[in-house]
C-alpha cells in the first residue's frame, strides 16, 4: 500500500524583479565598435540584470562626468585602472559595488606584413599591460610607446610606418586584422568597480 505524498503549501509567493537596476550605465570604449575589456565585461554584467543600456566614451572621466551629470546612472571602471581611486574620491560619486569577472585573452599581436618578424620597431601597449610587456614581449623590442586602450594599441600599430607590435585583448586584435603571435594571458580574473552619483541632502 503505497501513500500519496502531500506537499506543503508555500506561505510565501513573489515574482522575481526582473528590471535592471540602472537604466544606463557608462564605461570606456573608444571605438564604435566597443572592443574594451570594460564594454566585454560590462555586456557580461549587464546581462545580468544589471543595466538595461552600456554607453562607451574615449576615457573613464568622461564616461565619470556623464554620471555625476545625471546622463547616466552608473559608471563601470577596471580595477586595474591607474588612476581609479580618483573617483573614489570625487564627492560626487560614490562605489556601491565591486565583483570580479574574466577579462578577454590578452595577446602579442602585429599587423600582417609585419608578422613573419622576431623582434619589432616598437611595441605599442596600454599601462595596464604593463607587467606583460615587461615579462613577455621587452626583450623583442627597442622601443615601446603606451597607448590610451587596447583599441588604441592595435591602430597606432597599424599606423606607425615601422614594425610595429601591439599588446592588446584578442577582441581587438580580431577586429583590426592583426595576427596574434602570442597569448599572454588567458581569461584573467579582473575585479570592477560600479559607481553611482552621490546625491547630496539638503
Amino acid at each position: 500500500m503505497t501513500t500519496e505524498l502531500t506537499l506543503p503549501v508555500a506561505p510565501f509567493s513573489a515574482d522575481v524583479e526582473h528590471e535592471p537596476r540602472y537604466d544606463s550605465a557608462a564605461t570606456l570604449a573608444d571605438d564604435p565598435a566597443g572592443l574594451t575589456c570594460s564594454v566585454t565585461v560590462g555586456m557580461r554584467w549587464g546581462a545580468q540584470g544589471k543595466c538595461r543600456r552600456l554607453l562607451g566614451y574615449p576615457s573613464f572621466e568622461l564616461a565619470a562626468e556623464t554620471v555625476k551629470s545625471g546622463r547616466h546612472d552608473a559608471l563601470l571602471v577596471a580595477g586595474a585602472y591607474p588612476e581609479i581611486r580618483s573617483f573614489f574620491f570625487d564627492p560626487e560619486l560614490r562605489a556601491v559595488e565591486a565583483f570580479v569577472s574574466p577579462l578577454p585573452d590578452m595577446v602579442f599581436a602585429a599587423p600582417l606584413e609585419h608578422a613573419s618578424q622576431e623582434r619589432f620597431d616598437t611595441v605599442h601597449y596600454h599601462p595596464a599591460t604593463t607587467r606583460l610587456f615587461e615579462s613577455s614581449v621587452r626583450g623583442r623590442t627597442e622601443h615601446a610607446l603606451t597607448a590610451s586602450s587596447n583599441s588604441a594599441a592595435c591602430r597606432s600599430a597599424l599606423e606607425d610606418s615601422g614594425r610595429s607590435a601591439a599588446i592588446t585583448n584578442q577582441t581587438c586584435a580580431d577586429h583590426y586584422g592583426l595576427k596574434t603571435l602570442e597569448v599572454l594571458s588567458v581569461g584573467t580574473p579582473m575585479s570592477f568597480v560600479v559607481f553611482e552619483r552621490r546625491v547630496r541632502q539638503p
